[in-house]
């Protein structure tokens, strides 16, 4: 009759067997796990809305309902770079200032560096160019300013969004040779100039005609002067410790076709 029971010296060939085994499937699993790195997530701070490029669609979720054409572009970017999450943040504009200093976010949307402080410009670089705007003077219709030129506009009282800089025009403001009204969102600003409690408001051109819709003012009681008060460049701004995310964007944009804006 066969003998069931295993030879000592066979169990332990066995156990050795199986040991081997195992540590060839783990070193397998680990190799293959060390090849699949997890997404690297980029937390981009907004404000609420900068028509037409992005803008809230829902008060109850801002940072999960922005829309608009730039929203379209970083959309389309992380389909094409997969090794990327990227992460939606609003906040009101003195916020996003606060948070960048403390080196709390990834990058920032859409700005220049000349309208932030040296502080943050020390942490971020900016992206390749994505559009060139003007901002302009708006004043009502009845309005007898006719210059948009800070030495034609001293003394005057001039809104604008509280932690926004104004490129030439800051040298002015902090002088006192103009007046600055700040306040904390455009629907504000533009009621400003619409109940004469200002001269006029700093604002962009390209962005007025839908942020004058929202706040139910029709353009037809205002008008902007014609000659801009400067001009910049819109940059996505990055972190300086995200470089490598700056550079598959930039590579992303030079070779991506972006639609004009006037």
């Amino acid at each position: 009759m066969q003998n069931i029971f295993l030879q000592p010296s066979m169990f332990k060939r066995i156990i050795i067997s199986s040991a081997i085994l195992f540590l060839i499937t783990a070193g397998t699993f680990g190799i293959s796990t060390a090849e699949q790195p997890q997404p690297e997530r980029i937390k981009i701070l907004f404000g609420y809305r900068f028509p037409p490029f992005y803008t809230v669609t829902s008060k109850r979720k801002p940072s999960e309902s922005l829309q608009g054409v730039f929203i379209n572009i970083l959309e389309k970017f992380q389909k094409s770079h997969p090794e990327y999450i990227l992460e939606f943040k609003c906040l009101p504009r003195a916020r996003i200032s606060k948070v960048l200093k403390e080196g709390r976010a990834d990058a920032f949307a859409l700005s220049s560096p000349m309208f932030s402080e040296q502080e943050i410009n020390e942490r971020l670089i900016p992206s390749v160019p994505l559009w060139t705007l003007f901002d302009h003077l708006l004043i009502r219709k009845d309005s007898t300013i006719n210059s948009g030129k800070p030495e034609d506009l001293l003394g005057k009282k001039i809104a604008v969004l509280h932690g926004n800089g104004y490129g030439p025009f800051d040298k002015y403001f902090e002088n006192g040779l103009l007046e600055k009204h700040a306040v904390y969102s455009t629907t504000q600003l533009l009621e400003m100039v619409h109940k004469k409690r200002v001269d006029g408001a700093i604002c962009n051109k390209t962005t007025l005609p839908e942020l004058l819709a929202r706040a139910g003012l029709p353009m037809s009681e205002f008008k902007t002067i014609e000659e801009p008060l400067y001009s910049y460049n819109l940059h996505l701004m990055v972190n300086r410790s995200r470089t490598d995310f700056l550079l598959d964007f930039n590579e992303f944009i030079k070779n991506e076709h972006l639609p004009e804006m006037k």
